[in-house]
């Protein structure tokens, strides 16, 4: 450029520009990055709370009641309770996971469509229960947790 003008050259506006496409590719792409691994944490997350909702669910069932049963229905987990009078109650206490690995009792859960698995005649009073819960996300089946645990309590009964 001359002396006495004002202003940019064509070459020196590229320049500019391309440095700042540069810059911007960047902070788009670790924008991007950072986007996917908070989408990927939060799912873990939600999968971690509901393993855990279903653990105190089943824990809250064992110590509270006389009898249960356990049931895994059409990709849900419920659990029937039972008063000594033998007033019993349904409660679902999952959403929707394919429940494929988890062991009750050192009995495999295997799942056939429409066929729902039972575990009954649970009795806290007599005996622990021990759960290998498995569950996987119906939406990604690389999203898969599993706990190992003993549901327990006094051991009450007579034998």
């Amino acid at each position: 450029m001359r002396g006495n003008q004002k202003g940019v050259t064509l070459i020196e506006l590229i320049v500019a520009l391309a440095l700042v496409s540069v810059v911007a590719i960047i902070g788009w792409t670790a924008i991007s990055i950072g986007m996917q691994h908070g989408a990927t944490e939060t799912n873990r997350t939600i999968l971690q709370q509901d393993a855990n909702l279903m653990i105190s669910s089943l824990m809250a069932a064992h110590r509270g009641s006389h009898e249960y049963s356990i049931i895994f229905d059409d990709d849900q987990l419920k659990i029937e309770s039972c008063t000594e009078d033998r007033i019993c109650e349904t409660n679902n206490i999952s959403g929707k996971y394919d429940f494929t690995g988890t062991i009750v009792n050192n009995v495999p859960v295997v799942r056939s469509p429409g066929t729902p698995v039972i575990f009954d005649g649970l009795f806290p009073k007599e005996e622990h229960t021990e759960i290998t819960l498995t569950i996987t996300d119906l939406n990604n089946p690389k999203r898969t947790l599993t706990i190992e645990t003993t549901l327990s309590r006094l051991l009450t009964s007579q034998n």
